[in-house]
Formats: C-alpha cells, sequence, structure tokens
C-alpha cells in the first residue's frame, strides 16, 4: 500500500502534454496492479530495503546545474560526455562519427524508430526497477555511433545533493561494423540520493563493443543500474563491472542474443567493506545458432558487507550448436561478510555445451602461509592473494591505461580490508 500510494503521487507529476505520457501509462498500470509486487521474487535481494529507500522522500524531477565538476578520469579517453544528476551538459565541440540526442527532441517518426526496439524489450520484462525507470525518466538521451566507427567514449556521471531521486535514461545505438570503448564512471561523495539508471544498447550487424562501468567511490549513494543489450548477427558485447565502493548497489544485465554467430561476455569483480552491498543479476538469452556467452564474477568481502550474485543462461530451441559459460567466486575476509550465489541454467536446445558454477571460501591458509615461509610478512602476503585473485578480471580490461587505474583503485580498497 504504501509503495501504491508513493506511486501514485509520483504520476501525477506528469501532465498529459508530456512526450512519453502513453509510455508513462502504460508502465505506470502494470506497476499499480495489486499482486506486481507480490509477485516479485528477486533471489537473495534487498527488494524491500531499496524500496524502503524509494519511498522514503516524494518523487520529483531533478533539476540540471549550470555548470559541471572537474572529476578525474584517469586519462583513458578522447571524448567525455558529462551528465550531472542525470541531466546531460552539452558541449561546444561535436565529434565525428557519434551524436547525442534528447529523444525528446526527434521527431515522432525517428522516436517510434528509435524506441521500438527498447519498448519491445521493456514490455516483455516484470523487472520492478525497469518500469519504474519508463514510468519516472527524468529525461532520455540517444546515443548514436555512425556505421564503422572506432570511437572510446566516456560517460562521466556527477551526482550531487541537487535531488533526491535520479531517474537517468541512455539509449545507445552502433551502427554495422563499429567498433566501440565506453567507460562509465560515477561520482557522488557524500550525498545520498537513490539512482535507478537504465541503459539500453542496440548492436548492429558485426558491431563490437566493449563497455566498462565503474563504482570506486565509497559513499552513501544507493543505485540500481540496469542495461539491456540486444544483439544480431556477428555482433560482440563485452561488459565489466568494477564496484570498489557504494553503499547499495543492484547491477542487472541482461544480453539477449538475436543474431547467429554473436558473442557475450560479462564480467565483473568487487571488492567490499564495511556494511557496502553489491548485488549482481546478470541474464544471457540465446535465441539463435553458433553464439557464445561468457560470464565471471568475483568478489572481495571483509567487515560487514553483503554480496549477491543470480547469474542464468537461458537457451531457446533455436539456439543449437551453441558454447554458454558462467562461474562465480567469491572469498569472505569477515565472519561477519556474507556472500550469495545462485547459478542457473535453463536449456531448450540439445546440440550446445553449457556449464555453470559458484565457489565461496576464505584465503588458502596452506598459500598464507607459504609466503610467510619465503620472508614475506603476513599483510604483505594476504594482499598479494587477493590482488592475484582480482587480477584476472583486471587483466581482461584492453585499454592499458585504464587497466593500469583499475589496477591503483584495487591496491587503494585492500589496504581498507
Amino acid at each position: 500500500m504504501e509503495f501504491t500510494n508513493w506511486l501514485a503521487e509520483a504520476f501525477k507529476t506528469f501532465s498529459v502534454t508530456d512526450s512519453f505520457y502513453t509510455e508513462r501509462l502504460w508502465a505506470f498500470n502494470k506497476l499499480n496492479q495489486p499482486a506486481f509486487i507480490a509477485g516479485q521474487k528477486e533471489d537473495y535481494s534487498n527488494l524491500r530495503a531499496l524500496l524502503s529507500l524509494l519511498t522514503r522522500q516524494p518523487y520529483h524531477a531533478t533539476q540540471p546545474m549550470q555548470h559541471t565538476l572537474p572529476i578525474e578520469m584517469g586519462g583513458y579517453t578522447t571524448i567525455t560526455l558529462t551528465f550531472i544528476n542525470g541531466i546531460w551538459l552539452p558541449s561546444d565541440n561535436g565529434h565525428q562519427g557519434i551524436r547525442l540526442r534528447k529523444v525528446a527532441d526527434l521527431s515522432l517518426l525517428e522516436q517510434k524508430e528509435v524506441l521500438a526496439t527498447y519498448m519491445a524489450d521493456t514490455e516483455a520484462s516484470d523487472d520492478l526497477f525497469v518500469l519504474l525507470n519508463r514510468l519516472l525518466a527524468q529525461e532520455s538521451y540517444l546515443l548514436e555511433v555512425a556505421e564503422g566507427s572506432h570511437q572510446v567514449i566516456a560517460l562521466q556521471h556527477v551526482l550531487t545533493d541537487v535531488g533526491s531521486h535520479i531517474v537517468p535514461q541512455l539509449l545507445v545505438k552502433l551502427g554495422k561494423a563499429s567498433q566501440v570503448t565506453i567507460i562509465e564512471q560515477w561520482h557522488s561523495g557524500p550525498v545520498q540520493p537513490f539512482v535507478n539508471h537504465f541503459t539500453h544498447v542496440l548492436l548492429g550487424e558485426a558491431a563490437h563493443l566493449s563497455y566498462y562501468t565503474l563504482y570506486m567511490d565509497a559513499s552513501s549513494c544507493s543505485q540500481v543500474n540496469t542495461l539491456y543489450c540486444n544483439q544480431i548477427d556477428h555482433s560482440t558485447f563485452t561488459h565489466h563491472t568494477f564496484a570498489f565502493g557504494g553503499a547499495m548497489l543492484r547491477m542487472h544485465i541482461r544480453s539477449q542474443i538475436n543474431g547467429s554467430h554473436a558473442h557475450a561476455g560479462l564480467y565483473g569483480l568487487s571488492t567490499l567493506a564495511a556494511t557496502e552491498q553489491v548485488t549482481q543479476q546478470i541474464q544471457v538469452v540465446h535465441s539463435a545458432p553458433h553464439s557464445l556467452s561468457k560470464q565471471h564474477y568475483k568478489s572481495i568481502l571483509g567487515g560487514q558487507s553483503t554480496g549477491r550474485f543470480s547469474g542464468k543462461i537461458y537457451l531457446t530451441p533455436a539456439a543449437q550448436q551453441t558454447n554458454a559459460y558462467q562461474t562465480n567466486n567469491a572469498l569472505l575476509l569477515s565472519d561477519a561478510a556474507h556472500h550469495y550465489a545462485k547459478p542457473q541454467l535453463e536449456i531448450y536446445a540439445d546440440d550446445v555445451k553449457c556449464s555453470h558454477g559458484a565457489t565461496t571460501g576464505q584465503l588458502d591458509e596452506a598459500q598464507l602461509f607459504y609466503l610467510q615461509t619465503r620472508g614475506i610478512a603476513a599483510p604483505l602476503a594476504k594482499r598479494l592473494l587477493l590482488e592475484a585473485f582480482g587480477s584476472e578480471i583486471i587483466d581482461a580490461v584492453e585499454p592499458a591505461t585504464l587497466q593500469a587505474y583499475l589496477y591503483d583503485q584495487l591496491l587503494a580498497k585492500l589496504v581498507k580490508l
């Protein structure tokens, strides 16, 4: 009842003249069903805590700031797009081969074309936060990359204490045979907004996208970040999540492989301390033959932190001659730390190779003892083993400057564990 009352008040903030009123109304009607919340069965979730944070304050749209903030991005990119509380700060300098526009500024015909796949994917979803984003998104942007273009793009998100609810939406469309690296970094500092961010990616034929999402700040921000990727023939989607701080993070990634000979690689490394929480919800749906997917997520948990991993591989009858693999590993450094894992396979094709597994444990005492017998002090021995554990994920990062930056951030966090 508390949620539905809050939802009704939030919906009243939108006028029938709003460009996306029809889409908002559809989401509101679906969310407002009495049994909807009761039917949410999110594995090992902190759903109730997230809803409490969401409904604590009345919803209101975030206003843009007039200036950007100086943020160190690690020196690893050439094009930076900055968003303050979800609102893009336009730059005077255009970039050949890419274009960022407000969806509301497109013609009705362009909007219909751009939103077709996004709407189909979200209408098929029963995810609470995907529907909330569709209802409450304060601004929707379209990032387009031209055919055959090679780009490295940084998405810099800065959160301030201006708004309590930040609901950004980004649609990414990559042209045929384009090769793109996106580095998305979140900066929040000592603020406590609730963020519900949604990204929808549409890959053209033979397009290659390497996407990195970085959470480096140890802040009090609570965030839901959802990414849907729709792939067609010969496309490649690689995503890495690095979470080295944050009060509460729920990362939901869905890769929909709709084309043959398409590849998806989803990876993550979380290093948590104190009472930090990270939830990884990963889903790969294979709907075409001759495709490949890999998932590998690792967590290091100290203090009273909590990690959650729920991963699923789903193969339709059309997904013959598909290979799909999933692994989750966690190290617990404290008796008060917790990790929950649920690896899943659902297969309706017979000519496939699939595997899944999960491990949770502590540092190997024999390895620690061996290093100490070689003259390495216990604290350094522990750090070396943890660094080796995390390096498998970082080593796969291709931009050398980004890889070096991540190693520095990992070492800085390990000192605090």
